[in-house]
């Protein structure tokens, strides 16, 4: 797993290229606490290059959105694989997490 992030004026924006498994998770949660400065600013996860996730890297994205909830801020999906959606409908986060067709349309629904 690969991560890069870009800030913009509406959020962090952060590319995962490769899967987010047991493996990458302790990574995954440095990188982003590093990259987010504290969780000061709305996140949108950009997906395009998403692989396999397993049980362990939706607990990292559920902990995510609760680090950005405690900070006043919301986490957004991007471009989100149809295995990675299907996933998130299985396991009823489609319900938690907002997932929109790509990083403008996400950036937009932070207005």
């Amino acid at each position: 797993m690969n991560i890069t992030s870009e800030s913009h004026l509406a959020a962090i924006v952060l590319c995962i290229n490769g899967d987010l498994t047991t493996d990458d998770c302790d990574r995954f949660q440095r990188d982003v606490r590093e990259t987010s400065e504290d969780f000061s600013s709305n996140i949108i996860i950009d997906c395009t290059s998403l692989g396999l996730i397993d049980s362990v890297g939706l607990e990292s994205l559920l902990w995510l959105t609760d680090e950005l909830t405690r900070a006043g801020n919301k986490l957004r999906f991007a471009s989100v694989p149809a295995s990675a959606e299907r996933v998130f409908e299985l396991t009823r986060l489609d319900r938690v997490f907002s997932v929109h067709e790509s990083v403008e349309h996400a950036a937009r629904s932070f207005a």
